[in-house]
């Protein structure tokens, strides 16, 4: 399809935006009370559970066109491919997470280092994951999100990547560099609004160019069949073609739900940003609930919506990420065209701002406070600060062109649900066996995106993975970071006992603590001994009815969408009734939490 360029009313539309996020950032950068540097990494620690929720939720929504190409492929099952298996334990257990991170009252998720180790080689590796991190994992990352932007923004400007990054994200600089977290936090909520706003209207817009819903559903099934609508997984053996690089067979389907088990505990996110600036455990976990419900439901529906129309208004089988692209200069006039691209933009920027900052304060709280400059002043943490975000867009901006090239859904399958496999079980292991050590941190950490990359795109000897079950990719990858990280730890001493009986009565963590948990219960055994697991109890209660109120929610909408409407309505009551369980669970959980904290000061330590 073609259409008309850009004219001066989307370039009007277009400068407005750009104007106005300069200004937010100006009005931030002028406050002075906000002008420190723990201000910079964590936003003072007052950011309420809905501002928590929009942030975390803004910071992994942009690439409107990737959703719309992943959708075009495979249908509702590449939506749970891509995203919504692992999303249905990921995010309500999250909840519980943000709880664990928010008690240690870190500045940076790296610190956790020190807190759970202790000792000379913790603080060093502190200052070196920040780096290696923020640059390379976390550079990598943003430069897929650089990448994803210039690719998505070709079609309407024509204009080569460098110069689309250049006049675009100067933007995203000066109020990442300008601000920090509290600027980036609140300009992602405005950043959000305006995304969701963008995404109904279009919806709206290109159904009423299709002639409305059920004439595009008819076409669908015209030309893909009915099964390519299919509203759970896994994919049928048979119908697997139907759903290309995102087909989920059995195995895989286990697997996606064991990856967002394991990603609960992930130190590499803003989200882990976000829960240690948030004002309390009750905002941090509020917030989770809140982002579980805008991630699954409230961001996708619209997209589903315009990929449906996508799929039936466009030939099939095209390999390109253009589609939503192409709708758009199809059927949108001037004016309101420089509309929807600001949609974009705002989707991007919101998704970059968070991981930049996240990558720069890092660098700022576990390199610069921690080891060059331990007295440095707030003017001098925040300069520090800026530099570093120029360090993380320097190398992310390298990686964009020499790395990645071209996304693909292969590229997206790696960001989405392999990068981290290697590392993944250092996370979890951290915070539920004792007996983990530094050393085994050391090795998952720095063998995580290497190997993950050699196997899943192949190198030398080593076979490309992407070609295969995603569940031979994660066996492979897990299996052996898991079966290393264990075999080091055991052959290399245990931490310190006193480190890790205070960073248990700190954190409260879940799992195999023996030893710790022992001598944390000595004087007050029974009692404190019984409040933990009523406490843990309670943990597992709001996890299993989150997951439960997720997969509801998900298969519910999926079902309404593909005219299953029975299967809908039972769901979509279900779902109303999970979700106020997980609420009342969750704010319950807190109420415990502040019980258990009285109980335990009158008891004294351990």
């Amino acid at each position: 399809m073609t259409g008309s360029p850009l004219h001066w009313q989307d370039w009007a539309v277009i400068s407005v935006y750009a104007v106005l996020s300069i200004g937010c950032a100006l009005w931030f950068a002028r406050r002075k009370n906000h002008a420190t540097g723990d201000d910079y990494m964590v936003a003072g620690r007052r950011l309420p559970w809905w501002v928590v929720g929009i942030a975390d939720i803004a910071t992994g929504d942009g690439a409107d066109s990737y959703w719309i190409f992943v959708f075009f492929t495979g249908g509702l099952i590449a939506y749970y491919r891509f995203f919504w298996i692992y999303g249905i334990v990921l995010l309500p257990v999250q909840v519980i997470w943000a709880r664990y991170w928010r008690r240690l009252h870190l500045l940076s998720p790296g610190q956790i280092y020190e807190e759970r180790y202790g000792g000379k080689m913790a603080a060093r590796f502190r200052a070196f994951s920040s780096v290696y991190g923020a640059l390379l994992t976390n550079g990598v990352l943003i430069g897929y999100v650089l990448q994803g932007f210039a690719q998505a923004m070709h079609p309407f400007l024509g204009w080569p990547p460098d110069l689309v990054l250049l006049c675009f994200f100067g933007t995203t600089m000066a109020y990442t560099l300008l601000s920090g977290l509290l600027a980036v936090a609140y300009t992602d909520v405005a950043q959000f609004i305006l995304v969701m706003g963008g995404r109904i209207l279009l919806a709206g817009v290109l159904l009423h160019a299709a002639g409305g819903l059920s004439a595009v559903l008819d076409r669908v099934e015209q030309v893909r069949g009915a099964a390519f609508l299919q509203p759970y997984p896994p994919s049928l053996p048979a119908n697997a073609g139907l759903h290309g690089d995102f087909a989920v067979d059995p195995l895989s389907l286990v697997a996606l739900l064991l990856l967002g088990l394991f990603r609960v505990a992930d130190s590499s996110s803003p989200v882990v940003q976000r829960a240690l600036a948030a004002r309390n455990e009750m905002h941090a976990a509020v917030g989770q609930v809140f982002n579980a419900v805008l991630s699954l439901a409230a961001r996708t529906l619209p997209m589903i919506l315009v990929g449906l129309v996508a799929v039936a208004l466009l030939p099939a089988g095209r390999k390109d990420t253009d589609q939503w692209a192409d709708l758009l200069r199809a059927h949108v006039g001037p004016g309101l065209l420089g509309l929807f691209l600001v949609g974009i933009i705002a989707g991007y920027m919101s998704t970059l701002d968070g991981l930049i900052n996240f990558g720069a304060a890092g660098m700022l709280n576990d390199l610069y406070r921690r080891h060059i400059h331990k007295d440095a002043s707030d003017r001098q943490q925040v300069a520090f600060g800026r530099v570093a975000t120029l360090m993380v867009m320097g190398m992310s901006y390298l990686w964009a062109r020499v790395l990645i090239g071209k996304i693909d859904g292969a590229w997206i399958n790696f960001i989405g649900s392999v990068a981290l496999l290697v590392v993944l079980p250092v996370s979890l292991l951290r915070w539920t066996w004792w007996r983990l050590n530094i050393w085994g941190e050391v090795i998952g950490f720095l063998s995580s995106f290497p190997v993950a990359y050699a196997v899943w795109f192949g190198c030398g000897p080593i076979p490309a993975f992407k070609d295969r079950p995603y569940w031979q990719a994660f066996s492979l990858l897990l299996g052996v970071g898991t079966a290393v990280i264990v075999a080091v730890t055991l052959c290399t001493p245990p931490e310190r006992p006193e480190v890790l009986l205070r960073f248990y009565l700190k954190a409260r963590p879940p799992g195999f603590w023996g030893p710790v948990a022992a001598a944390a219960e000595e004087g007050n055994g029974a009692a404190r001994d019984g409040r933990r697991r009523h406490e843990l109890w309670q943990d597992l209660q709001t996890a299993l009815c989150g997951t439960a109120f997720c997969a509801s929610l998900v298969v519910g909408m999926s079902a309404g969408i593909s005219r299953h409407f029975l299967l809908c309505g039972v769901l979509g009551v279900a779902a109303a009734g999970l979700a106020a369980s997980f609420v009342f669970l969750t704010i319950r959980g807190e109420r415990l939490r502040r019980r258990y904290e009285a109980h335990a000061a009158q008891d004294g330590p351990g």
